[in-house]
């Protein structure tokens, strides 16, 4: 049974490390590979969710190389200090060959990209840990 455990907490902690190295690739990828530009903050959609702010998604407008203008919806960063406010420019990467990737400066994290690898490292270990110790 405690392999089986051990199995579980393993995979598990693979997965989680995958997201964690997924997130941080394409945030490496953007940020040295794709394009910049500026982009407006726009103000937050009408509905329900816009009438909290904590979960209101803001839209950010930019103009790419060829002149076309896009826009993109993007959650509120979930810190204060990284709130924007409709009308404040922010720095957008996007991918030239596919520009609906886009990273927000600010927007999203490493901090998520650093917990998902370590808990993806501490599940692994763990795993092994219990299938071997039960042999």
């Amino acid at each position: 049974m405690a392999v089986i455990l051990g199995v579980w907490l393993a995979l598990a902690g693979a997965v989680a490390l995958l997201a964690g190295l997924a997130g941080s690739q394409r945030r490496s990828r953007l940020r040295h590979s794709g394009q910049t530009a500026w982009a407006m903050v726009l103000p937050a959609q009408s509905g329900p969710a816009a009438a909290d702010p904590a979960f209101s998604s803001v839209a950010v407008q930019f103009a790419l190389d060829d002149g076309r203008v896009l826009e993109r919806v993007q959650a509120r960063p979930a810190r204060k200090s990284g709130s924007w406010r409709p009308g404040q420019q922010v720095l957008v990467w996007y991918d030239p060959t596919d520009p609906s990737d886009v990273l927000v400066s600010g927007s999203e994290g490493r901090w998520s990209d650093r917990a998902f690898l370590a808990a993806g490292v501490v599940l692994v270990l763990t795993g092994i840990a219990i299938a071997s110790l039960v042999r």
